[in-house]
């Protein structure tokens, strides 16, 4: 195990460990198993914080295995306050970017996923037919041309509710893409299908309603909501299908219907004559299917079919024809289980990331926030008269006045200058951008996002702490137990002069691996070496050939096996080494002997190890007077037994 598989695995322990609180306890709950110096450790102490199954408790062997684990931890974390461990300003560091991520997390899973599933549940059960206008509108678009598209929108919205059709606003007004509109007519969609603006407004809207402008990353649209249905139960779905535009596919479709009729495996006809291979190569499976993914006329004919054929007559689609089988339709037998199915469609749908940024946009659209538009535009008003001085170079009023707030958190307008210095350090004032301001507001945010956890979630305090912990104890660990810095040198001296003959090398092999893609590319790098060059050049000469060198390694398996009889200064017959043409060059043939203290140091320490970390913690059970009492844990959990 290395550094950082232990660093890990032990900071997850000791967050396991710590993380339980228990809410009540018994009078048997109080009984002392054990102390650490002065600090007592108890039954339900213990019982908390020993790792089971969830809904189990510890077996009586768990609970004697943990209590000394337990003790030597409590020890350790002593330790750690007494020699200013948990003041080192590393440790700090790693807390705090620590502590930054660990907010996010905990903001996803303790209210922003129950919260955001609640709003996607409520509109899981609908369907939406919609039609829109989008000007397409750039992120770093100009104040005037989001002014020029907004205003066209309107005008666009007012000449609907006056009787034009929306079909002919979008001609006129849509932006193109390759020649066709980017707005128009959307399929019947519900939930997860689009991004969450566009879904915030259209679910918010009555049948027969137009939105207000509104942007999303491809511009700004306006929406009309036509019509409103119950979801349609998903279908899952195989098919054989043959490619529309093609002169045969209507007769391939026939042909495969009449091998389906005659008797043949409908796999044996999906192999035979599908087009779609990614499907052919499983059954034909094509998975669930259902309004948004797909085109609508496509979805529509999936949903004609009766669940009870065992396929369709051939069905000519948009993408082509098809012979459909439907596979299974959704159904829950509980409100349970439908929850649970539509969880894991939220989990994978854009209304929930796993993102920083995420989080913060939830929290702006959740809490309490305001920018002071008057000192943000005397700001701006100071840079638009600064031309190309550098914008850090620009000096403010001495006021240091509010310009952003969340919550009960203020950011002033030299806070934001300061942001400016930092993220855009030689940026003139000519170049300056309204999204940097933008920026800042999320920079903002992520700033105090720790304090703002902590004071929603009391409890997220204490998961810091034992974090803090975990990492005290790995320090304390890699300094006394685990570096070979702080290694007694002496001890390990002694270890290799009682067993000279366990530290020493046997007779062995110098050798050099050269393998090559192709025989021809080897045939090169043998003929390199035959004519005196030596093998580690090979690479330089044809970096193509590959080349391994080994003279400590003592191997007996194929390949290695041909070494045995090989010569020095000779070739082996070939061989295959990882899909490549390949032969051994043996250098020489090197006599046994003892290993130098510096080559059997690694393995010195890895033997000592044992010995050196009883020695340590023997030496911190005498210091914090570590006792457990067995008597009183299985006295302690009798009785919880026979409760």
């Amino acid at each position: 195990m290395n550094g950082l598989e232990k660093k890990l695995g032990l900071c997850l322990l000791i967050i396991s460990i710590c993380s339980t609180i228990t809410l009540s306890q018994s009078k048997n709950d109080k009984t002392v198993v054990g102390t650490v110096g002065k600090e007592k450790i108890t039954y339900g102490e213990l019982k908390a914080n020993v790792s089971t199954l969830p809904d189990s408790s510890p077996s009586l062997q768990e609970l004697e295995e943990f209590l000394p684990i337990y003790l030597e931890y409590k020890a350790k974390i002593q330790f750690a306050e007494k020699e200013g461990v948990l003041n080192d300003k590393v440790l700090l560091n790693e807390l705090d970017q620590y502590s930054k991520q660990a907010s996010y997390s905990y903001w996803l899973e303790n209210r922003i996923k129950e919260t955001e599933f609640e709003r996607y549940y409520d509109r899981a059960s609908t369907e939406l037919k919609s039609e829109h206008i989008l000007i397409a509108v750039g992120n770093d678009a100009s104040p005037s041309d989001t002014l020029a598209a907004y205003q066209q929108l309107i005008e666009a919205r007012n000449k609907f509710l006056n009787g034009t059709s929306f079909s002919e606003l979008d001609r006129e007004y849509s932006s193109k893409q390759a020649g066709r509109s980017m707005g128009g007519d959307l399929p019947w969609f519900s939930i997860g299908t689009t991004v969450k603006e566009f879904e915030d407004i259209i679910f918010s809207l009555d049948v027969g309603e137009v939105s207000m402008p509104f942007r999303t990353q491809f511009g700004y649209h306006i929406v009309h909501l036509q019509d409103k249905r119950s979801r349609t139960l998903s279908r899952e779905v195989s098919h054989i299908f043959t490619r529309a535009g093609v002169q045969t596919s209507k007769e391939k479709i026939d042909n495969a219907y009449s091998k389906l009729e005659e008797g043949y495996s409908w796999n044996e006809v999906v192999v035979e004559f599908s087009d779609d291979n990614l499907s052919a190569a499983n059954g034909g499976r094509i998975g669930w299917i259902n309004y948004g993914r797909y085109r609508t006329g496509f979805v529509d004919s999936v949903m004609s079919l009766s669940p009870e054929t065992d396929y369709s007559t051939p069905i000519q689609t948009s993408y082509g024809y098809h012979i459909f089988r439907i596979d299974s339709v959704q159904t829950f037998e509980s409100e349970e289980e439908k929850k649970n199915s539509y969880m894991k469609e939220f989990l994978d749908s854009p209304n929930y990331r796993k993102s920083n940024s995420f989080v913060i946009n939830w929290l702006k659209n959740n809490f309490n926030n305001s920018v002071n538009q008057q000192i943000l535009e005397d700001f701006k008003s100071k840079i638009d008269q600064s031309d190309t001085l550098k914008i850090k170079n620009i000096q403010l009023s001495e006021d240091d006045t509010p310009i952003f707030s969340f919550e009960n958190y203020t950011f002033t307008d030299t806070d934001y200058h300061r942001y400016l210095d930092q993220t855009h350090p030689d940026a003139s004032a000519r170049s300056y951008s309204d999204k940097w301001f933008d920026d800042f507001k999320t920079y903002a945010i992520d700033s105090i996002v720790v304090k703002l956890t902590i004071s929603e979630f009391p409890e997220f305090q204490s998961t810091l702490d034992n974090y803090k912990k975990g990492l005290a104890v790995y320090q304390v660990n890699d300094t006394y137990l685990w570096s070979a810095a702080t290694v007694d040198t002496s001890k390990l001296v002694d270890l290799y002069e009682k067993n000279s003959s366990v530290y020493s090398y046997p007779q062995r092999h110098y050798y050099h691996l050269i393998s090559a893609l192709t025989d021809t590319t080897l045939d090169r790098g043998i003929e390199f070496v035959d004519s005196g060059n030596h093998p580690d050049s090979i690479r330089s000469y044809n970096p193509k050939i590959a080349v391994i060198k080994d003279s400590t390694g003592v191997f007996t398996d194929e390949p290695y096996d041909k070494l045995k009889s090989m010569k020095p200064g000779t070739f082996s017959e070939r061989f295959e080494y990882k899909r490549r043409s390949a032969v051994f060059y043996l250098n020489e043939i090197l006599p046994a002997r003892k290993m130098t203290f510096d080559e059997a140091f690694n393995r010195l320490l890895a033997d000592y190890q044992p010995k050196r970390e009883e020695k340590w913690l023997n030496q911190l059970k005498k210091e914090y007077r570590i006792k457990m009492n067995l008597k009183k844990l299985r006295s302690a959990f009798n009785k919880d037994e026979s409760l």
